[in-house]
């Protein structure tokens, strides 16, 4: 039994359910929700009105026990079945609800339509035969049998609903605790996308499937006893009746087939999709500067229309099978009704109400429930299968296991040993080992590598861009396909990544990671890692929140709050992928001597770098080449050929308070559904008119329907009143004219109904398809402030779950919500046509239900949006927890994450647990109501005592019947899609946002700009409009082909620069290109003419050449050309398919350092006048940035090149170096000029580095000051 503590804190916080304190009543009438729909009547409720869930709804418990079956199904199946897991752990209690419902629910079908047969025959024999006594007795019998069902119902759907919960729950705590063991190769194979699909789409048809999944075997069984009942009591008529019910059973499992390969089709266009929006969301940075907005959309609208067109059939499909349930009934009963008066049967009220009333009684099991549970089974046996292959992905292969006890080999390699350290032995050691991404890729990342750290040795490894180094780390800690050799690893292992993972929170727990606090470790890991000025300055020291990947945080910040981490774990092995390139010299000194060589001595330390300087007291240094490694011995020479002077940051720029990075919170629409949202519906279909056409037919429908019951009554009551006193027009209404009547209208109900059901299916996907396309013009075009304060869970949980909703519930909700009222509306007008006396009560059912629903809407529309915030939060801690998978496996840190996102889960449960129960409550009262209804109905015929026909009574009662079903299930109807309809609104929120100013009406010419000439006039630029000034008055001039390096510190403003020229954000002032004011030109227009190598290099989802190229402007021998240059043919060309080989999602096929280069590919095709590059060589060797300036050297000769560098050596040969400090230009002339001031911050820059480099860069600064007099004399001179 979990203890009071464990269960509080599962609650986060939260108040006891009321359902734990309910007594039996309470718990049977649905009354412990009361308080919640007063609450949200008066209020808007919010996550802190939720109530902690109840221990048998607890993620952890749920997920638990599946991972038990799972890991079961793993180890001791051949073929292991998810769904068999499923079953073992939930089929037990499926099975008892189902076996409670059967006899129950078939002897309330039965005795209904018995007793219904005795009541009428008291009006068919002219009230003589029959006693009143009995008459009233089987009206009482009815009216009770009405309201028993209710509470029947009732029940049973709110433990089914609840049992779909808990499958769900487990699901999706399984698919993310696997998904942490998913391997490097497996992750390029399934995308975030397909994750996110799968914890929201696949996971939800659990949800759906469990209310009806009984009815597969009750069905069956239901049918044996319906035979057997009809062929007892009413004859072969009503047999014959049942044949339509088996025809639209074969015809919907024909439906079905399709409908399922439509289904998969759909998941699989959706993943794509998603797909592409995650990387459009994490690249938009970059789409915007390289004006790639228009293909990207042209991609995603293209992805679109294909899942348009199998969702409208899929749609269609199941809407046709929706409009056959609407008039199946009236089907059998005319085909019952003809074989009767064929058979000579005579036509009488109790032989048409007592077939209308048993078939109406099974038609929710027959003809909605059982295609249901076919249909819902199908999708969830489609989303089990998809869940089952992601969950066979993870399973890391475990042939050729040999070894001890004490050691465990896989494929020849010691994977792991803790215990007993040897301190002598190495800590890790690599023998002839040949290692490969993928399995199923023939070509090898790493080859023949021996490799060995030792305990209290720092070794290091050096290497060019693509060389192997990360891929060296990534093989110790077990993320790649080892296939020879031997790997061995003694002791637990930190890591600190090359990219850093910054989850969002506060810095303090970004380090502590879950470990536990100790003050003194704490500080003294702040203080080696070179935290402690940085967190000084923050408002809220370590407690501050960082935002979405660290979004708010330089990236020398982030790098060091991602080494702190590493740092802080206490192990026996530390991999550091290089750690220093993101901070400057002074503060990377500080870490090699405080951190690196103090904190960690005596530890086993690796450390990638391309700074060779650090590594001169290295115990060791290997050199990778192609995958192919070196020890120094080797590479003697290296030392002074390698010699870096690295980086230019120190210290962060101060942030004032109103900087404290924060999370915009998920914005919350207050109020109910208004006709807004709805209108923002319909017009997104078309116009007004296309509107009420749909309206139209569906009410068209209903009138044909009406008046096909009344026209049925109106001949029984023919037939059994019938007589020479009769009208002569009467004479017209023969039985077989009736029979023809009768037949026409039936076929003129299938036609309107069907009729209504395409033309609506065309009208939503219309809706559908231009909702998506408003809010993905509208993202797509968004401002970076947006972005930064927007996460990508929750922008993407608008194009997935959102999206999604639109698509596949909202026409069905929709649909059956004009149905269902307008069956309401004709089954009133029907009762109070039989009996007028009704209106009263009609009229007092309808305020009661109207005033009902009011308080509901609201409760239920908070409590829905609650869920969609909540279930955001789960996507967001999902989409994070991918993004650092190796440190997060590294760190041992599963459990943690496990724990958290069970945390999340369990509150997005709780907002869940509440909109169901309210669901259901809501659904029983309103029951209750029309029961009360039912049996005034019943009762009114014979307390009135007033003359009429037994077709009337008949009639009058099978529509009261047929109330009692559909008015709460309208209102849910009304209530689900009330709530469904959040999904539009939160769309057109988006649809909404105003784009990113761009009221430039210039037209340069196509030449335009032809020097390259840039001047900023008093600049000043600011992220939002509460955030402080980033540049201040910044003003100064680049002549036409100079290049300029841009140097600064932390937060100095250099980035800020790069953002005010491609105009990323709003800003002050003015800049001219070439005399033109940027401000007076489209953002298009301005953007396509600069080309950018960006700080952080990102690829995207599709081919090579697309990344390179996605207007399609270079042939291929172009592309190789600028490959060649960069040393990137080779690599290429080795690919599958070459240019046109896939880039995995985020390029993770690619290292950091050969993203870069890719970058720079699609720069030099571009061939701009001016270029910028933003740290574009920070991710590369020396010898490959060497290689990269040479290249733009000439290649961009006569361009304007603006470089943003860390290294030193990348700018001293620029024309100008532009220092910046605080915003502000603090100095900007040629970097020999400004060597010479001895005070400058330029100078103090360069004698950080030490007297070696200061002396060589000075003279490189001289010799090139030289160089341009000469030809600034020359050109003179020519003149």
């Amino acid at each position: 039994m979990e203890s009071k503590e464990s269960e509080k804190s599962r609650g986060g916080g939260l108040k006891t359910h009321p359902k734990k304190r309910a007594n039996f009543l309470a718990h049977l009438f649905f009354c412990w929700e009361i308080p919640i729909f007063v609450k949200g009547w008066k209020k808007e409720l919010a996550e802190e009105d939720l109530y902690a869930p109840l221990k048998e709804y607890s993620s952890k418990r749920l997920g638990d026990k599946l991972e038990e079956y799972w890991t079961h199904e793993e180890l001791f199946s051949k073929d292991p079945s998810l769904m068999r897991a499923l079953a073992k752990q939930f089929g037990p209690e499926l099975c008892i609800y189902g076996i409670l419902y059967f006899p129950c629910e078939l002897s309330f079908a039965f005795l209904q339509p018995y007793f219904l047969t005795k009541l009428l025959k008291y009006y068919t024999d002219n009230r003589t035969e029959t006693p009143q006594q009995e008459a009233y007795v089987c009206a009482g019998i009815l009216a009770t049998l009405s309201l028993l069902r209710i509470f029947l119902i009732h029940w049973f759907l709110m433990n089914l609903t609840v049992l779909g919960m808990k499958v769900r729950i487990a699901c999706s705590s399984l698919i993310y605790r696997r998904s942490l063991d998913l391997t490097r190769s497996t992750l390029q194979k399934t995308t975030m996308g397909q994750l996110i699909n799968l914890l929201s789409n696949d996971v939800g048809k659990f949800d759906v499937v469990f209310p009806f999944i009984n009815t597969l075997w009750i069905a069956p069984l239901a049918i044996v006893a319906l035979f057997y009942y009809i062929d007892a009591t009413i004859g072969p008529g009503a047999m014959a009746g049942l044949s339509i019910v088996f025809l639209c059973l074969v015809a919907q499992m024909c439906f079905f087939k399709k409908f399922a390969d439509a289904r998969e089709k759909v998941a699989s266009r959706t993943d794509y999709r998603i797909r592409l929006m995650n990387d459009i969301v994490g690249g938009i940075q970059a789409i915007k500067m390289y004006t790639w907005e228009k293909p990207f959309m042209k991609l995603t609208q293209e992805a679109r229309n294909l899942e348009i067109q199998q969702t409208t059939r899929a749609t269609s499909l199941r809407l046709f099978n929706s409009t056959f349930k609407s008039y199946i009934t009236k089907m059998s009963i005319f085909v019952a009704i003809a074989v009767s008066v064929a058979t000579g049967v005579p036509l009488t009220s109790q032989l048409v109400f007592a077939i209308s009333c048993i078939y109406e009684n099974f038609k929710f099991m027959l003809i909605i429930f059982f295609p249901m549970a076919v249909i819902t089974v199908a999708e969830a046996k489609i989303s089990v299968q998809r869940i089952q292959q992601f969950l066979l992905h993870y399973e890391k292969k475990t042939k050729n296991v040999v070894g001890n006890k004490k050691n465990k080999f896989v494929n020849g390699c010691v994977l792991k040993f803790q215990s007993n350290l040897d301190k002598k032995a190495p800590g890790v050691s690599l023998q002839n080992l040949t290692a490969r991404w993928d399995a199923d890729l023939s070509s090898h990342v790493l080859s023949d590598v021996t490799f060995e750290a030792r305990f209290g040795e720092l070794v290091g490894v050096i290497g060019a861009a693509g060389s192997g180094k990360s891929t060296l780390l990534q093989v110790v800690l077990k993320e790649l396909e080892v296939t020879k050799g031997n790997l061995y690893v003694e002791g637990t292992i930190s890591y600190a990544s090359q990219d850093p993972w910054i989850f969002s929170a506060s810095i303090k727990q970004n380090i502590l990671f879950g470990h536990e606090w100790d003050a003194d470790k704490y500080q003294e890991v702040i203080e080696v890692c070179a935290l402690g000025y940085d967190l000084s300055l923050l408002p809220y020291g370590d407690q501050t929140l960082v935002g979405e990947k660290g979004v708010m945080l330089s990236g020398g910040q982030k790098a060091r709050v991602n080494l702190a981490r590493a740092v802080y774990r206490d192990a026996e092995i530390y991999l550091l992928d290089d750690p220093l390139s993101a901070v400057d010299a002074h503060v990377a000194r500080h870490i090699f001597e405080r951190c690196i060589s103090g904190y960690l001595k005596g530890k086993c330390v690796v450390l990638a770098t391309h700074q060779f300087q650090y590594l001169q007291t290295a115990d060791r240094v290997y050199y990778l080449e192609s995958g192919k490694i070196f020890e120094k011995q080797d590479f003697l020479g290296l030392r002074e050929k390698l010699v870096d002077d690295n980086k230019d940051e120190t210290k962060a720029t101060p942030l004032l308070k109103h900087d404290l990075p924060c999370q915009v919170k998920e914005h919350r629409s207050t109020g109910t559904s208004d006709m807004k949202i709805y209108k923002s519906y319909c017009s997104a279909a078309g116009h007004w008119l296309r509107t009420c056409w749909v309206i139209f037919l569906f009410l068209f429908a209903q009138i044909v329907s009406s008046f096909s019951d009344y026209f049925v009554t109106f001949w029984v009551n023919l037939e059994e009143t019938s007589s020479d006193s009769d009208p002569p027009y009467w004479n017209f209404f023969t039985t077989n004219r009736c029979l023809l009547i009768y037949a026409a209208l039936m076929i003129f109900v299938a036609l309107t109904s069907h009729a209504a059901s395409l033309v609506f299916a065309s009208y939503c996907m219309r809706a559908s398809k231009s909702l998506h396309n408003n809010i993905l013009d509208k993202v797509v075009h968004q401002t970076m402030t947006f972005f930064s304060h927007h996460s990508s869970g929750r922008i993407l949980n608008r194009f997935s779950k959102d999206i999604g909703t639109i698509d596949d519930f909202v026409p069905l909700n929709l649909m059956n919500m004009l149905i269902l009222f307008f069956t309401i509306v004709g089954s009133v007008v029907v009762i109070v046509i039989m009996n007028y006396w009704m209106i009263v009560p009609t009229v007092v059912l309808f305020v009661l239900v109207f005033l009902f629903a009011l308080v509901f809407k609201p409760t239920n529309r908070n409590i829905k949006r609650t869920e969609g915030i909540t279930k955001s939060s789960v996507f967001a801690h999902v989409s994070a927890s991918i993004q650092g998978l190796p440190t997060v496996r590294a760190s041992n840190a599963k459990k943690i994450l496990i724990q958290e996102f069970d945390n999340h889960q369990d509150l997005h449960t709780s907002a869940y647990y509440m909109f169901t129960a309210m669901f259901t409550a809501f659904g029983f009262w309103t029951d209750v109501i029309c029961g009360i209804y039912c049996g005034l109905v019943i009762f009114s015929f014979l307390l009135l005592d007033f003359e009429t026909s037994g077709g009337n009574v008949g009639l009058a009662i099978t529509q009261s019947f047929v109330m009692l079903t559909i008015v709460q299930f309208g209102l849910k109807t009304w209530g689900e899609l009330d709530s469904q309809m959040t999904s539009v609104e939160r769309v057109t929120e988006y649809s909404k946002l105003a784009p990113e100013a761009d009221d430039g009406t210039a037209t340069p010419p196509k030449s335009w700009p032809e020097s390259g000439q840039v001047t900023f006039e008093s600049v000043c630029l600011q992220y939002s409009l509460d955030s402080p000034l980033v540049l201040k008055n910044v003003s100064f001039e680049i002549k036409p082909g100079e290049k300029i390096g841009i140097v600064g510190r932390t937060g100095a403003g250099k980035t800020s620069l790069v953002s005010a020229l491609f105009r990323l954000y709003p800003f002050e002032g003015a800049i001219f290109i070439d005399g033109v004011n940027t401000k007076s030109m489209p953002l298009n227009s301005l953007r396509s003419k600069i080309s950018i190598i960006p700080q952080d290099p990102v690829l995207f989802l599709g081919t090579i050449r697309r990344n390179l190229d996605p207007f399609k402007e270079h042939s291929d021998d172009e592309i190789w050309r600028v490959l060649d240059q960069l040393d990137l043919k080779r690599l290429i060309s080795e690919l599958p398919s070459a240019l046109e080989s896939v880039v995995s999602e985020g390029g993770s096929n690619f290292s950091v350092g050969q993203r870069q280069l890719l970058c720079l590919v699609r720069a030099m095709l571009k061939n701009s006048k001016i270029v910028v590059l933003d740290e574009a060589t920070a991710n590369v060797d020396l010898k490959s940035d060497e290689l990269i300036q040479s290249i733009i050297r000439r290649e961009f000769g006569n361009c304007t090149v603006l470089t943003i560098a860390h290294r030193l050596h990348t700018v001293i040969d620029s024309d100008k170096v532009l220092v910046m400090d605080n915003g502000v230009v603090a100095e900007f002339g040629s970097p020999y000029q400004l060597l010479q001031d001895h005070d400058g911050i330029f100078s103090g820059y360069v004698r950080e580095n030490g007297d070696k480099v200061m002396n060589e860069l000075t003279k490189i600064a001289e010799v090139y000051a030289e160089q341009a007099t000469q030809a600034s004399t020359l050109k003179i001179s020519e003149l």
